[in-house]
């Protein structure tokens, strides 16, 4: 009998904790936002007070910081790279990351469409260049050069 109540119990237990187990993933959402809202971007790795560069992912954490700018910390000053990183955190982060990869792709095909000409010239210069540069090894002498001779030397003995 006491199975069986246990059983009845069960489906209400669970139906109580429910709203409850979804208002924690409504705050973990609504703390990923908070985060991606209030931090700043980080523009140096010596910004953080905790990355060190003896840390294993140093290099990777300076490269997206250096390179993309796409890496954002606590108002604390510290990146908190030891506490686990909820899926939230993750995708807000790969989100950043692919969002300034996509600035900096559309910034280059700007550029190239502006300067279009311009590379144009270039390439035809830096061809006639590998032309020219191909005449010259093709003509090149060697740089060693044997000499070939005979010397003679006279000396003259005096008798004393």
């Amino acid at each position: 009998m006491k199975l069986f109540q246990q059983l009845l119990v069960a489906p209400a237990a669970l139906g109580l904790m429910a709203p409850m187990a979804a208002n924690a993933a409504d705050l973990d959402i609504k703390g990923v936002s908070d985060y991606s809202a209030s931090s700043e971007q980080v523009t140096s790795i010596s910004q953080f007070q905790d990355v060190y560069p003896t840390d294993w992912a140093y290099q990777a954490l300076s490269n997206l910081i250096e390179r993309y700018g796409c890496v954002a910390g606590y108002p604390s000053g510290s990146y908190l790279g030891n506490r686990a990183m909820t899926r939230f955190e993750a995708a807000a982060l790969l989100n950043a990351c692919l969002d300034r990869i996509t600035e900096v792709t559309d910034e280059l095909r700007r550029l190239l469409n502006e300067f279009e000409q311009e590379l144009a010239i270039l390439k035809g210069r830096v061809d006639g260049l590998e032309a020219r540069v191909g005449e010259l090894e093709a003509t090149q002498f060697s740089t060693t050069t044997k000499l070939v001779g005979q010397t003679s030397l006279i000396s003259r003995l005096k008798e004393a």
